[in-house]
């Protein structure tokens, strides 16, 4: 195989990536801008078709929307019901402008509104009046916009995928579980529990106050608005079956409930020996609309909150857009999608509104809807400023305890036990995420949880990237090298061979960086130990290195064994897995290469297979310094063997060590593990020595080992 005469150096990578990108700046300039703005690129293409499946699911939605954004807002920010209603529509608007996903839509949701809540009651300052309180939520959903904003400009979003889906899976499921106990209260009119507190805590006052007395007319609309939610859902989901429109009146469950249940209320308001707790006052369209302190000296302690409300935005929008273009085949821009959060939540900052992102029920209800495109967003925003300049005075009535039943019932899909088992037998770190994610948010705030969930999902991959597989491999009959573990499942694997004697064939499964440079190098010398004997020079107990007791361990390994260990002639290194070699990782082979010659007496050449050429320059200068004459090195001349065969080579100065590379230093290079494993039959010869060992004061004994 021919390669360029010069292997790239990351230097040159450098240069040419800087050439390109000037090259191509005006094109991707232009791509960049139009990619803000995607409506421009669905609506020429827009039609009737369409717009009736996005009328249905539009509707659908905002009816959907009107009773979550109350019963969030209300119950799970402790804010006033109607900035739930501002945060819906002017979400749903803005969203259909600069959305990449037709499913999703966009609103205060129950996890990351209990965030806010979370983060009112923690940083806000005590004794704060509900206006007060809107101003803090609005500038948290200010700089939570602007920190969005800067992430999905400058395409960081990768960020949130240094967290796993279970441990996602876990957090969401905990949060969950909270949220339905933070509801009981409500749902059986007790009154007296801090609502705030952690799960647990908040189950024992439930259960401290409710033994004092509940609140009987609460407990009915609370019970009956939560069994008739599912009954509904129930009916509908069995019989759509043979009536297909009867799906509609599942999704529209809530809306239905909370209409009978506020006419109910309503029925009772001159009944004074029946008393309730109600939603009360929602100004009439958007004459309630405040606005966030955009001053910096404000802000202080917004930004102590602005973390963990950015994280939970981001990872719950991002999930919920992933799952609904991979359900319905299409691929949402992760970057975009956090632009948008961004510039919905600076725009709400003007109005009021709630910290928004991506809402799992309402995007679902949406996708079963048969949504066409973007465009349903602004049909739901359309019905909720509808509604403001409507029914605002009949959702006065609006029994506190059916807003807890629809939040109990809105956050059921956030449950989630599916991933458990499937995390168990695929990957057991992620079955314990999941689980501490899930239980961290039990006994602690949202907040805690998910700086648990990170840190642990941080701590996991540098784990594995500092742990990598690092493997000896065997040859099977068909040519495939194999490792120990993938070999007791080799149908043929009677006829896996070891690699021919004195040659150790090596794999390993990361890039090789500053995290695994040490391990990699231990497992390396520890194998090599194990499986060779020592047949360095022998020193004498007075001149010997006061750690060193190689000899000692290579005499007990071969008495255990029986039988003489071979000598080491050379280390094949399968770099397939491995796309970058740092400054360390080539430090790790110098002094691997260093070890084993003091092991062995002599240089070992170390060969490479399936190495990325960029690297081929960091890993010239491993073998640098062969042509040293060793006492009892093996003569090693260049042969014809090396795979890589280059082009008339000009010697050139290299950028990290003087001098170039020759052709002598590239034969180590090979495009397989087996022309390497040839390449080091070939050009090492078999050792034949005598060695002694000092077994005692006064007794000797000698072992003549051929390779």
């Amino acid at each position: 195989m021919t390669y360029i005469e010069n292997p790239p150096t990351h230097l040159d990578q450098l240069k040419a990536k800087a050439r390109d990108t000037v090259k191509n700046l005006p094109k991707a300039t232009h791509e960049y801008l139009a990619s803000l703005f995607p409506i421009a690129n669905w609506l020429p293409r827009y039609n009737l078709h369409w717009f009736l499946g996005d009328l249905i699911a539009g509707i659908t939605v905002g009816l959907v929307a009107i009773p979550q954004g109350i019963s969030y807002a209300a119950k799970l920010g402790n804010l006033p019901a109607q900035f739930g209603l501002y945060t819906a529509f002017l979400g749903a608007l803005m969203y259909s402008f600069v959305a990449t996903s037709k499913d999703v839509t966009i609103g205060a949701t129950a996890v990351l509104t209990l965030v806010v809540g979370q983060s009112l009651a923690t940083y806000a300052a005590a004794g704060s009046t509900p206006t007060e309180l809107v101003i803090f939520s609005a500038t948290l959903a200010f700089w939570t916009g602007v920190l969005e904003l800067f992430i999905g400009l400058f395409r960081i979003g990768l960020l949130v995928d240094f967290v796993p889906v279970p441990v996602v899976a876990g957090f969401t499921s905990g949060a969950g579980i909270q949220i339905v106990i933070q509801q009981l209260p409500g749902l059986f009119g007790v009154k007296n529990v801090n609502t705030n507190n952690a799960p647990y805590q908040v189950l024992v006052q439930f259960f401290t106050q409710a033994i004092k007395g509940i609140s009987i007319p609460d407990t009915i609309f609370g019970i009956v608005s939560l069994t008739s939610i599912f009954v509904i859902k129930i009916v509908a989901k069995l019989g759509s079956s043979k009536v297909p429109w009867l799906k509609y009146i599942g999704y529209l469950g809530h809306a239905i409930v909370l209409l009978i249940a506020t006419g109910v209320s309503y029925s009772f308001r001159n009944n004074q020996s029946v008393s309730f707790s109600i939603v009360k006052d929602i100004p009439y369209g958007l004459s309630g609309i405040l606005q966030a302190n955009y001053s910096l000296p404000y802000a202080k302690d917004v930004f102590r909150a602005l973390p963990s409300v950015v994280l939970v935005a981001i990872m719950e929008h991002i999930a919920v857009v992933k799952t609904y273009g991979r359900l319905n085949g299409y691929a949402p821009d992760a970057n975009q999608e956090i632009v948008a959060l961004g510039l919905i939540n600076i725009a709400g900052s003007f109005i009021g509104a709630i910290p928004a992102t991506g809402s799992f029920s309402r995007s679902a209800i949406k996708s079963a809807s048969g949504v066409r495109s973007p465009a349903a967003s602004f049909i739901t925003g359309i019905i909720v400023i509808i509604s403001l300049f409507t029914i605002t005075n009949a959702l006065y009535f609006i029994p506190n305890a059916t807003l807890a039943a629809i939040i109990i019932n809105a956050i059921s899909d956030l449950v989630n036990f599916r991933v458990v088992k499937p995390a168990f037998k695929i990957e057991i770190l992620d079955f314990f995420g999941f689980w501490i994610a899930m239980w961290v948010t039990f006994v602690s705030s949202i907040e805690i949880a998910l700086y648990t969930s990170v840190i642990y999902s941080v701590l996991v991959l540098l784990l594995k990237i500092a742990r990598p597989e690092v493997k000896v491999l065997s040859r099977a009959p068909d040519g495939t090298w194999l490792d120990s573990d993938t070999a007791k499942y080799y149908i043929g694997k009677t006829s896996i061979t070891g690699a021919p004697n004195g040659v150790l064939v090596f794999k390993i499964d990361e890039s090789l960086s500053y995290p695994n440079s040490g391990y990699f190098l231990s497992v390396l010398k520890k194998n090599v130990y194990e499986n060779f004997s020592y047949t360095g020079r022998v020193i004498s107990n007075s001149d010997r290195v006061w750690c060193d007791d190689s000899q000692e361990r290579a005499r007990k390994r071969e008495l255990r064994k029986g039988k003489p260990l071979i000598p080491l002639r050379a280390v094949v290194f399968d770099m397939s897995a491995v796309n970058r070699v740092d400054f360390t990782g080539l430090q790790a082979f110098l002094d691997a290469k260093s070890d084993l010659s003091r092991f062995t007496g002599h240089s070992v050449p170390f060969y490479f297979a399936y190495v990325r050429p960029p690297q081929i320059n960091t890993l010239l200068h491993v073998n640098r310094g062969d042509q040293s004459n060793y006492e009892g090195t093996p003569g090693v001349g260049l042969t014809e063997t090396a795979s890589i065969r280059m082009n008339p080579f000009k010697r050139t100065k290299d950028p990290v060590f003087d001098g170039g590379a020759t052709l002598n230093d590239l034969r180590y290079f090979h495009v397989s593990v087996d022309d390497a494993v040839c390449a080091a039959l070939e050009e090492t010869e078999p050792l034949k020595f005598t060695r002694v060992y000092a077994m005692s004061p006064v007794e000797d004994y000698e072992i003549d080992v051929s390779g």
